[in-house]
């Protein structure tokens, strides 16, 4: 009879099973209500979100942080080769002395983390801002004393380097947490005007001469000049 019956028995006793797992799951799992429809029109949303964000103070300024760094950093990407072409690097060398300041924004971004669980992150941010700052005074003071080297331009930016590396993951958490419930849309707009500003600053790269690194010293400066001026309203609030 067992072997007979042997698969009836057992089909009939993992259905009972998967009965009682069934039934157990309908009665102990949690009851969740169903998200209740969003109002209006999705663009409307949308829409709606951007405009609340661009009523926050804060947000505004962890972005314009933000854009003022991208735009000093793609403006170096595009003025350096020039530079360094005028100063007789070749191709062969010129990506060695461009590696200065990703090197150190990477150190940079690996120290935020451990500064900030002990100085906080606006004191790191004004660390950032100081060596970012500080590294171009230092650039463009060499460039204005006439020192036409390789080396003038990339010791001083591993200053810059490392100044973006606590910059930026401390402005980019800020900008998606000012108002969490917008993270989405935060992300959104930041990293816009991050392409815009870097797109800006390599562009006008191509409007001055850069016999030497005077011109783009200067240029880099005022991006830098505009971001520390964002950070100091920005401890106001």
């Amino acid at each position: 009879i067992h072997v007979r019956y042997g698969w009836q028995t057992n089909f009939v006793l993992l259905a009972v099973l998967a009965a009682v797992l069934l039934l157990a799951a309908w009665l102990g799992l949690p009851r969740v209500a169903k998200p209740a429809p969003a109002p209006g029109h999705w663009l409307r949303s949308m829409l709606s979100a951007y405009a609340r964000l661009l009523r926050e103070p804060r947000f505004l300024l962890y972005v314009a942080i933000l854009a003022a760094t991208t735009a000093t950093f793609y403006a170096f990407l595009a003025g350096a080769p020039i530079v360094l072409k005028g100063y007789g690097i070749g191709p062969d060398g010129i990506g060695w002395f461009i590696m200065a300041v990703p090197v150190s924004y990477i150190l940079g971004n690996f120290m935020t983390s451990r500064l900030i669980a002990q100085a906080g992150e606006s004191r790191v941010m004004a660390w950032g801002q100081a060596l970012t700052l500080g590294g171009l005074v230092v650039m463009l003071a060499l460039g204005l004393f006439g020192v036409q080297t390789a080396l003038a331009v990339a010791l001083p930016l591993l200053l810059l380097g490392f100044g973006h590396g606590l910059l930026n993951p401390p402005a980019l958490a800020g900008t998606v947490g000012v108002l969490p419930a917008l993270a989405g849309s935060a992300a959104a707009v930041a990293g816009l005007m991050q392409q815009l500003t870097g797109a800006t600053g390599g562009y006008l790269v191509g409007l001055v001469p850069h016999e030497g690194a005077v011109n783009l010293g200067w240029m880099m400066l005022a991006f830098a000049l505009t971001g520390a001026t964002a950070q100091f309203f920005l401890r106001r609030h």
